[in-house]
């Protein structure tokens, strides 16, 4: 080798764990959106210093969880209207790009896995267990994001994705059971969709299933007041 040195791994620092902690809390909803990130308090709560709080604060900012108003501070992140659509706009792209590479790909041991997280989509759905739904929501999306085979795609959608989980989660929660079922057999269509091997039929099928969601998310975020407005 020549005289190049790498820096040691480093071990996971305060940094770390405090973002962590606090993109879980966004995610779950104990720090709703809207709400304001203040870093005395965080730090007291997390039990660090300021630094590794203002770190965290400033990484979530770059992940799109968490929005810095001038002169007034960090928010966690409450997408505007705008917002939706341009996501969501953005979403439909690249989740036709998604099922016409999956199509490419498609082999039976795909259908297993997502047929899998269905069957458990709609056991959770049945007990109203709302978290495990949408985990599971996002791991049918995933799978698929993966069939596609594109990593900088994954990345840039997951990333989309993630800056609307939390409205996805109360949106969905808020279905009734009736609607809730609506929701779980549209993965089971899209499937039969994708097994099926027509691309543009896939492409429309997984466009209304993006716009179903982006329906939801609007609803639920008009009901939701913004601290960062009031």
């Amino acid at each position: 080798m020549n005289d190049a040195r790498l820096q040691p791994v480093r071990q996971r620092t305060l940094s770390d764990e405090s973002t962590e902690r606090l993109r879980a809390a966004i995610r779950n909803g104990a720090l709703p959106p809207g709400t304001r990130l203040i870093e005395q308090d965080l730090a007291q709560m997390l039990e660090v210093s300021r630094i590794p709080v203002r770190e965290a604060i400033q990484r979530l900012v770059e992940e799109g969880l968490v929005n810095k108003v001038p002169h007034r501070g960090a928010f966690v992140y409450l997408p505007t209207l705008k917002e939706i659509e341009e996501i969501s706009s953005l979403r439909v792209v690249l989740e036709r790009f998604i099922v016409a590479r999956a199509i490419a790909r498609w082999r039976p041991q795909h259908e297993n896995t997502l047929c899998q997280i269905v069957a458990q989509m709609r056991q959770a759905a049945e007990q109203r267990d709302f978290q495990q739904m949408y985990e599971l929501d996002y791991n049918f999306h995933y799978a698929l994001w993966e069939i596609a085979e594109h990593s900088l795609m994954l990345e840039v959608v997951s990333s989309l994705r993630s800056r609307i989980s939390r409205f996805l989660y109360e949106a969905t929660s808020a279905l009734t059971p009736a609607h809730l079922t609506v929701h779980v057999n549209s993965h089971d269509e899209l499937i039969e969709i994708i097994k099926a091997g027509d691309v543009a039929i896939a492409q429309e099928e997984i466009e209304k299933h993006v716009l179903a969601a982006k329906d939801r998310i609007v609803t639920y975020c008009q009901l939701m007041p913004t601290e960062s407005e009031e």
